[in-house]
């Protein structure tokens, strides 16, 4: 964390970078999945199903965000 009115080490720069980087991203495929309309609503099909609808959603999310370039350092 940065001192009131001072400046970051450029050990911590780094690290809040990193850190920033990883963020970004979970934040990317949260919005990705949210996307999928069964995901987003009160799910009203059989509960024994659920597990295979977020299944397919995290698969097809996992494709896009493995094709991806990679933004990590």
């Amino acid at each position: 964390m940065r001192p009131k009115g001072g400046r970051l080490s450029p050990d911590d720069r780094d690290l809040n970078h990193q850190i920033s980087k990883v963020r970004i991203t979970v934040e990317d495929v949260v919005c990705k999945i949210k996307k999928f309309r069964v995901c987003r609503e009160f799910y009203r099909n059989d509960p024994r199903h659920y597990g295979q609808f977020w299944g397919g959603v995290a698969g097809l999310v996992n494709l896009r965000t493995v094709n991806r370039t990679p933004q990590f350092a």
